[in-house]
């Protein structure tokens, strides 16, 4: 099962998710590598293992999913990788002025790939790195040709095993996403208990329990992972189809279980022990659930049924806490039977890219960043300019190692300044302890023969770990690297290789972040003021939608969309070196709980029939409407009527709202 999430919004998430951790990939990694190397060994050609370089990267940059989305990024790693790197090598023998006028550009345009995605994000990466490899050296044009079609094979290869010879299930990542979900619910109903045993806090506080950011972004991977299943399968997918199901059921028990949390904050004690009991044993039906969905197998469904029949009769014993189980046990069952699936399917709200043409999916995100607004368009800047430079300096002072100066400049640069913070703390951290690894294995290994044969499973482990902790990845991924240019230039001495390494990313890593600091430096407060407006506004939508007694599922979602991006906003926010900001930020925090209230207080109206009946408090009902569309458009809001509602629920939702008011009333312009 996984670990307790619990969301810190004054710490950048740098924790281990060893869910992550994927053997298969890595094994497959392993293997794309390893014939490759046996043949570099075998046939005395060390320019071989380029090719197992070739298939270790088409591997990293894998995004998995269907096969129309992966080939196309597959097949630009393996030819574009190729064209890069021999094409530099060529044209590094007409100067240093002809090299860089194409390079700079090339530079720009890999980084700015990320506004198609995460998948074309990590392609610009490693694209960019093949890039500064070719300028390495000078080639003539048969060599350079050779180099290219070496490391193309070397791509193919690894193409054809992952997307023919081997080729992981193809619903397993979407059900595994899923599975995460259930996981994730599990970890907050534990959450929710441990909350409702405190203390009950005053109305107008802002505590909320922790893990409902986790759960909503899981919930959000989990669909992107199942659109892209239905987009290769179609719809009649009955596996697609079933998991669809199950991660509508989890984000229905996702929003009774915040109803539930909100319920039991203002109740007495004795439905609060109720309570805790009752979440007490929902939550190990959550971890079979979820165990079931990654396994594709319910082994005991009677047994199953029979604890959710058990569930709803000590349900009925607190008639404050009966709806809201009922509802739970439905979502339950639902997810456990194979139902007709049609109402989840596209076309009921899902998000996606149905009915778009693809030139418009090509170009939507090019013309939507083509500002100085746009942090990808300032970072795509920002990698030219410093990682062109860099590159200058390197090909008039060159040295066999100084790529890795430009390279950790590509790969620890990122658009906002605190993440690039992060990821140069975490690659100078990896590479350091990853070269004192590789020097251990250097000194043990006494042939080339053991060192090639050291390569494929140390590339099996950085791959199967790449998604746990990029420092991680990095600590085992530096061996790779040292030991491969061991390979390839025997006469080097691995002790050179490693202090060249170290030395290069750490001089990379800090001219990264004086980089984010000086060059169209994307400062975080000013756009977390932005992204709070936008939160509100959502609010704002899921309360009409509420309180007029209308379907409110896809506004819940939204809200609970946008209160994670804010909160990662201030996340980044908060670890920026702009201490005058502090005060303005904590002020920020404040409202981003009260949020996360306001949305509980919805889920409870939302999940109870008295208090959404609109007889009940219809100016309350107005206010509270009219005062959050007008926080959000950054107005002042309407004076609270006298009225008394007559539902208690309703009152405790108007007092947040004051409670909101307050604190951005409080708030410098």
């Amino acid at each position: 099962m996984s670990p307790r999430s619990t969301h810190d919004p004054t710490r950048l998430p740098i924790g281990l998710d060893f869910r992550a951790v994927s053997l298969i990939e890595g094994v497959r990694a392993g293997l794309a590598a390893a014939l490759p190397m046996a043949a570099s060994v075998d046939f005395h050609a060390p320019v071989l293992s380029l090719a197992a370089l070739g298939a270790l990267l088409t591997c990293i940059v894998d995004p998995g999913g269907p096969l129309r989305r992966r080939l196309p990024i597959l097949l630009s790693m393996a030819l574009g990788g190729a064209v890069l790197l021999g094409g530099f090598a060529w044209l590094r023998g007409a100067g240093i002025g002809a090299t860089l006028a194409l390079a700079i550009p090339c530079l720009f345009a890999t980084g700015f790939l990320r506004v198609w995605g995460q998948a074309t994000l990590a392609l610009g990466n490693m694209l960019a790195v093949m890039l500064l490899l070719g300028t390495d050296e000078s080639l003539p044009r048969h060599d350079a040709l050779g180099v290219a079609a070496v490391f193309a094979a070397g791509g193919v290869w690894a193409l054809a095993l992952t997307l023919v010879i081997w080729r992981v299930y193809p619903y397993g990542p979407a059900r595994r996403a899923v599975a995460i979900v259930w996981y994730e619910l599990a970890d907050l109903t534990r959450a929710v208990a441990g909350f409702a045993q405190q203390e009950a806090a005053a109305d107008g506080g802002t505590q909320t329990p922790p893990g409902r950011a986790a759960v909503r972004a899981a919930i959000e991977r989990a669909r992107e992972a199942l659109m892209d299943t239905l987009d290769a399968r179609g719809p009649a997918s009955g596996p697609a189809a079933q998991n669809l199901m199950r991660l509508e059921a989890a984000d229905q028990l996702f929003g009774t279980l915040i109803a539930l949390s909100d319920v039991l904050e203002t109740a007495n004690a004795t439905v609060r022990q109720a309570g805790v009991k009752l979440l007490r044993r929902l939550r190990p039906l959550l971890i079979v659930m979820a165990g079931a969905i990654e396994r594709e197998r319910l082994d005991r469904q009677p047994r199953l049924e029979r604890a959710i029949a058990t569930l709803l009769a000590d349900a009925e014993r607190t008639p404050a806490l009966r709806h809201l189980m009922r509802a739970m046990a439905e979502r339950l069952r639902s997810a456990a039977k194979l139902i007709d699936p049609s109402q989840y399917l596209p076309g009921s709200g899902a998000q996606g890219d149905e009915g778009v043409p693809w030139r418009a999916r090509l170009t939507g995100p090019v013309l939507a960043n083509l500002s100085l607004e746009s942090a990808a368009l300032r970072h795509a800047l920002r990698v030219a300019a410093v990682v062109g430079t860099a590159l200058a300096a390197t090909l008039v002072w060159h040295g066999p190692y100084t790529h890795w100066l430009t390279i950790t400049l590509v790969l620890v640069m990122q658009p906002f300044f605190a993440t690039t913070w992060q990821r140069s703390l975490e690659r100078v951290g990896g590479t350091l302890l990853g070269g004192a690894f590789a020097a251990g294995l250097s000194a043990a290994a006494h042939s080339r023969l053991l060192l090639a044969a050291l390569l494929p499973p140390l590339g099996a482990l950085a791959l199967a770990v790449r998604q746990v902790s990029y420092g991680v990845y990095i600590a085992v991924y530096t061996p790779v690297v040292i030991l491969l240019i061991e390979t390839i230039h025997a006469d080097e001495d691995w002790r050179q290789i490693a202090l060249a390494r170290a030395g290069f990313t750490v001089l990379g890593g800090v001219i990264a972040i004086a980089a984010n600091a000086l060059l169209w430096p994307s400062w975080e407060p000013a756009q977390v003021a932005r992204n709070l407006l936008q939160t509100i506004g959502a609010h704002a939508a899921y309360a009409r939608a509420v309180l007029e007694g209308a379907p409110a599922e896809a506004q819940r979602r939204q809200a609970g969309l946008a209160s994670n991006n804010l909160e990662a906003s201030l996340q980044r926010a908060l670890h920026e070196p702009r201490r005058g900001q502090r005060a303005r930020l904590a002020a920020v925090l404040v409202a981003d709980a009260t949020l996360r209230r306001i949305a509980g207080r919805l889920a409870a109206l939302a999940l109870h029939p008295a208090a959404r009946a609109g007889a009940h408090g219809p100016l309350t009902r107005a206010w509270i409407c009219d005062t959050l569309a007008a926080l959000a458009a950054g107005q002042t809001p309407p004076p609270r009527p006298e009225e008394a509602s007559g539902v208690d629920m309703l009152d405790r939702l108007a007092r947040q709202v004051e409670l909101l008011a307050g604190t951005l009333a409080k708030m410098e312009p």
